[in-house]
Parts: structure tokens; C-alpha cells; sequence
């Protein structure tokens, strides 16, 4: 069950996640189940044949904690398919998660990252802070499909 918090608090962030997908033509579904899971269609600039699907699920509580990040083999799909993820340095396909100090899958494997430079930005937008990594890192990082 998703607390009021966070329902309000993505509601409210929302609008300029899809302002920012836009610019860069991707987009935002939100889940028809589950109020604070959102799927993103990203296609990086340098493979615009290549769509990415991209589940993010704020389990931790927004804007506390960072939320699940996986790639998907489509919008409600399968997370464990490593064919489904972009080769991006940090992003482990094999591993299903994202080593960067963006998502709750990696803030479990270094929690010397709670502090510090890495730590969580709670205020603001996180939501946009997180969707902000995964787009600059298509554009600027991508090096092809995993698998």
C-alpha cells in the first residue's frame, strides 16, 4: 500500500519528468496498478532504432528513498532479461540493477553511499534527479544493447 506522502509528493513531480522526457522524446506511463511505479520509453540519440523500457518503483517511500530501477522487456514486463538492458558503465545486465548512486538496488550493495557525496537528494524533485541520470546517461554513455 502506497502512503499518502509519496502519492502526493510524485503527483506533484510528475508534470516535469514528462516536460523533461519530451524534450527527448521519450515517455512516461504510469502504472495502472500501483501509483508509485512508472515505466519510461527512452531511446538513446546515437541508436534511435533501439527502445528501452524502464521501470521505476519508489518502494522505499518518495522523495525519502531512491527508488528501484530496472530495465524491462516492455511496459509491465519481465526484469530478469538482460537482452532488455543498454550497456551503460554501472548498469549491470547480468546483475539486473544499476550500480550508480541512483537506485535503491545500489545503495544496498555500498552502503557507505547514505553519506556523503552520493547520498540520497530527498528534496527537490528526486523523481526528476533520477530520470535526469538515465537520460544524460543515453545520450552520453550508451555503447549498444546487452546480450
Amino acid at each position: 500500500m502506497v502512503d499518502v506522502e509519496t502519492k502526493l509528493a510524485l503527483k506533484a513531480d510528475e508534470p516535469a519528468v514528462r516536460e523533461l522526457l519530451e524534450e527527448h522524446g521519450a515517455s512516461l506511463l504510469a502504472d495502472g496498478k500501483d501509483p508509485s511505479i512508472f515505466w519510461l520509453s527512452l531511446r538513446p540519440p546515437r541508436a534511435p532504432e533501439e527502445e528501452y523500457v524502464v521501470r521505476i518503483a519508489w518502494e522505499g517511500g518518495y522523495p525519502h528513498a531512491a527508488p528501484s530501477v530496472k530495465f524491462a522487456d516492455g511496459v509491465g514486463g519481465r526484469l530478469d532479461v538482460s537482452s532488455a538492458w543498454p550497456m551503460i558503465p554501472g548498469y549491470r545486465p547480468g546483475e539486473h540493477d544499476i550500480c550508480q548512486p541512483f537506485t535503491a538496488e545500489a545503495y544496498k550493495v555500498h552502503p557507505e553511499w547514505v553519506e556523503g557525496p552520493e547520498a540520497w537528494p530527498a528534496s527537490g524533485n528526486p523523481f526528476l534527479w533520477v530520470v535526469e541520470r538515465l537520460v544524460g546517461d543515453m545520450v552520453e554513455r550508451y555503447q549498444g544493447r546487452s546480450g
